[in-house]
């Protein structure tokens, strides 16, 4: 698990997670705040269950604040134990990353995008092959990358745990893609963004 969630191919290049140099971020994994900057955006949203570190980190970067990433600071992080509660864990962040995403447009990137049309493909190719065989080349390509891509991940572990890789990936990918997709409409509707965006403006003056 933690092999799979710390490598590109299972979250992106997510420099909290990968590793690399300190500089500006779209978001860090907790994080120690400047206090003006969690007064000036009111701190998390209370509404967001999954995503609200992402969500406040975007609402400090668009208030003129930056989020830092530092890798000198270090976290210890324990994964899910086991392969259900990681699936349950991806889905909800892809629901909610959802969320984020319908209440502050222009925040989705193509990292995002890749899990649901990793799903929406081999959904598309294991039934549309019972009718058109070349159709399953597309999940097939896909079970052939993340085998090659754990490869690498495998060094230094036991040999016991070098199937669980591509498994842990796939995992991933896969909840998290399902959970983007079948994200309600109405999911995070009491978030203090919500709110606020559908409030009419009434008048003008300085702040």
């Amino acid at each position: 698990m933690a092999a799979a969630m710390t490598s590109k191919v299972g979250v992106g290049n997510a420099r909290f997670h990968t590793g690399g140099e300190g500089g500006p971020a779209d978001t860090v994994y907790l994080g120690v705040f400047r206090r003006s900057a969690l007064e000036r955006v009111g701190g998390y949203d209370e509404a967001f269950l999954r995503a609200q570190d992402w969500e406040m980190n975007h609402r400090i970067r668009t208030t003129g604040g930056t989020v830092w990433f530092q890798p000198r600071m270090r976290v210890s992080y324990r994964p899910r134990r086991n392969v259900r509660l990681l699936a349950k864990q991806y889905f909800h962040y892809g629901r909610w990353r959802r969320v984020v995403a319908r209440q502050h447009k222009g925040t989705i990137n193509l990292r995002y995008l890749a899990p649901p049309v990793a799903v929406a493909g081999i959904v598309l190719g294991l039934v549309g092959g019972v009718f058109l065989w070349p159709l399953l080349l597309v999940p097939a390509a896909y079970l052939a990358l993340i085998t090659a891509a754990s490869a690498p991940l495998a060094r230094g572990l036991p040999a016991s745990s070098w199937p669980l890789i591509p498994v842990a990936l796939a995992t991933m990918h896969m909840s998290w893609g399902v959970g983007f997709i079948t994200s309600p409409p109405g999911l995070g509707a009491d978030s203090r963004t919500a709110r606020t965006s559908s409030e009419p403006a009434s008048g003008s003056g300085g702040a």
